[in-house]
């Protein structure tokens, strides 16, 4: 997130929890995840570059 131990320490509870909160939401995939075939598939594919 960023802060340090003395901004934890000055926000309060709230201010923290929205921090996380949008800390999450910006850093997290809007689109849907891969499906376990799409992800078995690019495994397989990896691995094949060895």
């Amino acid at each position: 997130m960023g802060w340090t131990v003395a901004d934890v320490k000055a926000s309060s509870m709230w201010e923290f929890m929205a921090a996380v909160e949008g800390y999450v939401k910006a850093n997290s995939a809007d689109e849907d995840r891969m499906s376990d075939k799409e992800a078995d598939d690019l495994f397989e594919w990896l691995k094949s570059k060895e």
